[in-house]
């Protein structure tokens, strides 16, 4: 006698027991930084802290002892930063902190013009948010590190208050950018023979630019802050152009 053919209800039955299971809804992870990412970063922090001088030679093995990584980490490391134009390489020579040329600020002092007289436009448009209470934190750091003589960090806490302002496109693509930006002028500014003559009067300026903002005055701030890049743009360059 034939063997009864199951009937559709059966076939549904075994289909759900065997019916893929639903995608889960999870956050993606976010990648590990490897070691030569975490290596690169922390060069990277150093420049922009005003901590390697242009002209500085970093051996790999005085690095790689410091860091405790491998030669091959702290290799990898530089060579990106060699890329983001930070470092230079020379043959039987190694790396050392690169030197900016005049072209260099030309085209970073551009971009800031394009990014943060941008910022001033998008908020101006009512596209952006100010975060106010940042900006004054960034003001009172330059204040207090100039209190201290501590020009350095003063030129820094102005780097970060440029860095807030441009915050306000909301990307994080142009965050890094800017950050790109200012840690290769960073460069510029060690060129400066006063960094005390330089940044005192640009962080008064910075103090007005931020109350300008903060008041809703957006064409007084973008013609303050036009003026600012421009006067900073010809003393960086005079200062590269007298070092090399």
């Amino acid at each position: 006698m034939a063997r009864a053919v199951p009937t559709d209800g059966g076939d549904a039955r075994r289909g759900s027991r065997h019916s893929p299971t639903p995608p889960l809804q999870m956050p993606a992870l976010a990648p590990l930084p490897t070691a030569a990412e975490r290596a690169a970063e922390v060069i990277r922090d150093n420049i922009f802290e005003g901590r390697f001088q242009p002209g500085t030679a970093l051996p790999e093995n005085t690095l790689a002892q410091a860091l405790r990584v491998s030669r091959n980490t702290v290799r990898e490391a530089l060579r990106t930063l060699v890329n983001e134009r930070l470092l230079a390489y020379e043959a039987h020579k190694g790396v050392t902190v690169r030197r900016l040329a005049a072209d260099d600020v030309r085209d970073i002092y551009r971009l800031r013009r394009m990014l943060e007289l941008g910022a001033v436009d998008t908020l101006a448009a009512g596209a952006g948010r100010l975060d106010g209470a940042a900006l004054r934190d960034s003001l009172a750091a330059g204040d207090q590190a100039a209190a201290a003589g501590d020009w350095v960090a003063a030129g820094t806490a102005s780097l970060r208050f440029h860095a807030l302002l441009v915050s306000v496109h909301g990307s994080r693509r142009i965050d890094e950018i800017f950050r790109s930006l200012i840690t290769e002028l960073r460069l510029g500014f060690l060129a400066l023979a006063d960094p005390h003559e330089f940044h005192e009067p640009y962080l008064r300026r910075n103090h007005e630019v931020g109350r300008r903002l903060e008041a809703g005055d957006w064409a007084a701030a973008h013609a303050e802050l036009a003026r600012y890049l421009d006067d900073a743009l010809r003393q960086v360059l005079a200062a590269v152009d007298g070092a090399t």
